[in-house]
């Protein structure tokens, strides 16, 4: 397990020294300092969160976050953030289904 945690703590390493978090660490720090606007911008990731996850009143959910992304996403620095956020993701999810489909294991279908 020694090597597993140290092989772990080389790819935080890594991941954090990696462009796409250095940029998405930027603009989220830009963003910050408009604190009405980077809570505004935290809901908005919220509820889109809350509608990938849950069916419950998709609808209205959907139809509140994608206004609130076309609002959004008119000033720059909000745009920036979330293309950051976004490459970020990708990168973590990249990561996480590399290391999902090279380990074999039978994962029961849910």
């Amino acid at each position: 397990m020694d090597e597993i945690d140290r092989l772990t703590q080389e790819l935080l390493q890594a991941i954090k020294n990696s462009s796409i978090y250095r940029v998405y660490r930027e603009k989220e720090d830009q963003l910050s300092n408009d604190r009405e606007l980077f809570e505004r911008v935290n809901r908005f990731r919220g509820n889109n969160f809350y509608m990938q996850q849950n069916g419950d009143d998709l609808i209205r959910i959907a139809q509140q976050v994608a206004q609130e992304s076309k609002e959004l996403r008119r000033i720059s620095k909000v745009n920036a953030y979330l293309d950051a956020e976004l490459d970020f993701c990708r990168m973590m999810q990249k990561i996480c289904a590399t290391l999902t489909e090279g380990i074999d294991f039978a994962a029961p279908d849910l």
